[in-house]
């Protein structure tokens, strides 16, 4: 073929990419213009055809090349690299122009590319691969029963999990359905089955390494096709090597593995070591919660059970017994509450220290201490004891700092504050313990009413009211729609300082401020001069989810409206949904079942780890009518933080 043959079978290789080109154009001004049509539509359309028609006749290029002529200098510059080559095809076959620019590009024989791709087209490497099957087929197996005899197979089950019997293990999870092809593929690590099929493809048709880019007919490369063709004899591998894997074969292998032995040394090591943390336990857990807490058993303790609603003045009455204590203790829900029992003991000249989780003011040569629950010292001896609130014993999250005072506090004389509801769990707790008790029940000093008629935020608002919301964001955001309006506003909440809250707290009762806003911080006995309580929301986040009130929480904070000696009648009113607020303030409270017993410090002494200790705790069974509160997150935290170093008593406060 001469070269003047060659530059026309060029020519009219490239005419169709020229036109392509142009028809692309088109389509893409049309769609610019606000055309929707696809590109199928396109080229039927009348438009379309008189706008190519129009394109090709304007276009020097494409009308050169009609003429015979390259004009482009990308054109003429690729004919001159391309010429010898297209000068060597056959002029009656039509011109691959692909294949002809792989060619150049990859600096090979046009013989040599004729050649591979002729392995390819005449199926001589499928060819090859089937005889070469058996042969890839024993080496795979013979590497895959390396691995599963003497292969470091630790990742296969994470460590956490690596109990009981491994190697049924094993077979239930990574081998259930055999040797799977992922399995397979880790025997070959670093290399791969595929990596095999294609170092033997190369050996067989070393030309295919210098031709892997010579484009086929078909748009495929040879490498892509090659590397087709040995991705379908792995697999066809794979599934010859699966079978000659069963189960029982798989299991003599992994009996004869040495990570496997030992990871079952390890799970049997763990399994002894949690039968010694169990048999510890229980023997250090006594067969009745009560006897915990020895001390307290020792001795002959009189109990005074308090019931009454809210405003009935049980503390009161309570409290007033701690003023002729020579050693005694409070203890309350809330930080604000046993700071204001540490402010009246001592304005009735008894000295008073105050103890909470946040602040200490210890006062010198105090007789009594005020202090939240959890503060509760079970070893020191009082002669007059008070604990607050005591219905919060069932609480899920806190009621275990009440079950261990009330088990645990060695005092003489203890006096319990509670509503009704708690009368029989009370009772039954203190008759386990072996300790006497006496009722006294109190009634309400002023009678709580729901207001008739609705109320309308900020429109109802009087002086007197405390506004209920369930945030500190809502607590802001209400307060200052009330100053703007002109109120005079205390906000009280639980992340507040001690010191803030109890300033908020005595600008209302000294009517420096009108109203107060406030969470349910309020409805644990804080003694606060409010007439109304208004609730503004009837939902809470409890720190898992936000959920609807509960009759309790209804009843305790509603509660605090009404002041003996100062406002006659509590009045109770709520925004947009009064009926909700007096059905519950009408219903009676079912008797409490059971009480939340806390992991006790008690175990820290048994000589295993505290993270052991702690899930052993989670794993036993509830007794009686006590329930054991929620230690998952006290098991994570020990988790985190725990080293074979680790200070258990120290870890424990600090989780706590």
């Amino acid at each position: 073929m001469n070269r003047q043959e060659a530059l026309k079978k060029y020519i009219q290789a490239i005419l169709p990419e020229r036109e392509q080109y142009l028809s692309e154009r088109v389509q893409k001004r049309i769609r610019a213009g606000g055309g929707s049509q696809t590109a199928d539509g396109l080229a039927e359309n009348r438009a379309f055809e008189s706008a190519l028609y129009h394109a090709k006749r304007s276009d020097k290029v494409y009308q050169a090349l009609i003429r015979g002529e390259l004009v482009q200098e990308y054109h003429l510059t690729e004919f001159e690299l391309l010429c010898p080559y297209i000068q060597k095809e056959n002029k009656d076959k039509e011109l691959q122009l692909d294949f002809v620019r792989s060619v150049q590009k990859s600096r090979v024989s046009l013989d040599s590319a004729y050649k591979a791709a002729g392995f390819v087209a005449h199926g001589e490497i499928d060819a090859f691969l089937k005889r070469d099957q058996k042969h890839i087929v024993s080496i795979a197996c013979a590497k895959t029963s390396c691995f599963l005899s003497e292969g470091d197979l630790t990742s296969l089950i994470p460590r956490e999990k690596q109990t009981g019997n491994i190697i049924e293990m094993l077979i239930r999870t990574v081998f259930q359905q055999g040797v799977s092809s992922e399995f397979i593929s880790k025997a070959f690590q670093p290399g791969s089955m595929e990596g095999l099929v294609f170092s033997h493809l190369k050996k067989a048709f070393p030309i295919l390494k210098d031709c892997q880019m010579i484009v086929l007919p078909d748009g495929r490369t040879v490498s892509a096709a090659v590397k087709q063709a040995a991705n379908g004899a792995a697999d066809a591998a794979f599934r010859q090597i699966r079978k000659r894997f069963p189960e029982p074969r798989i299991r003599g292998l992994l009996a004869k593995n040495h990570s496997v032995r030992t990871m079952q040394q390890r799970a049997d090591a763990n399994r002894e070591r949690f039968k010694k943390i169990r048999s510890a336990l229980l023997q250090a857990v006594p067969q009745h919660y009560r006897d915990l807490y020895p001390l307290a058993r020792r001795l002959k303790r009189s109990f005074i059970i308090h019931l009454g609603p809210t405003n009935s003045g049980k503390t009161y009455e309570a409290v007033g017994r701690l003023r002729g204590a020579v050693n005694g203790i409070y203890l309350g829900p809330l930080r604000l509450l046993a700071a204001e029992q540490f402010e009246t003991l001592n304005l009735h000249d008894i000295p008073t220290s105050l103890v909470t989780g946040e602040e200490q003011i210890l006062v010198p040569n105090s007789r009594v201490q005020s202090s939240t629950v959890e503060m509760a010292d079970l070893k020191k001896h009082y002669d007059v004891a008070v604990i607050d609130e005591c219905q919060m014993i069932s609480d899920r999250d806190r009621g275990g700092a009440w079950t261990a005072a009330i088990l645990g506090l060695c005092a003489d004389e203890i006096h319990l504050c509670a509503s009704p509801d708690a009368k029989e769990l009370l009772s039954q707790i203190i008759l386990d313990c072996g300790d006497t008790f006496t009722i006294v029940n109190h009634e309400r000093m002023t009678p709580l009413t729901v207001e008739n008629d609705g109320f309308s935020f900020p429109e109802s608002v009087r002086p007197g009211d405390a506004l209920i919301v369930f945030s500190k964001a809502r607590v802001h955001a209400v307060a200052a729609e009330l100053k703007r309006i002109g109120f005079r506003v205390s906000l009280i909440y639980g992340a507040l300082p001690p010191d803030v809250r109890r300033d908020q707290a005595l600008r209302f009762q000294h009517g420096d401020n009108d109203v107060v806003v406030s969470t349910d911080a309020i409805a644990m006995g804080m003694n606060l001069p409010i007439e109304r309580v208004v609730f503004l929301e009837d939902e809470k986040y409890d720190g898992d989810i936000v959920r609807p009130l509960t009759d309790a929480e209804i009843k305790q904070i509603a509660g605090r409206a009404g002041r003996y000696g100062q406002y006659d009648i509590g009045y109770v009113n709520a925004f947009g949904f009064r009926g909700t607020i007096s059905r519950a303030l009408a219903k009676t409270l079912p008797p409490l079942t059971e009480a939340i017993i806390r992991f006790p410090d008690s175990l820290l002494g048994i000589p295993l780890p505290l993270s052991g200790i702690i899930n052993q705790w989670i794993a036993m069974k509830d007794k009686g009518c006590f329930s054991k509160a929620s230690s998952d997150r006290m098991a994570k935290l020990v988790a985190m933080l725990e080293t074979p170093r680790t200070d258990k008593a120290l870890l424990y406060r600090f989780v706590c």
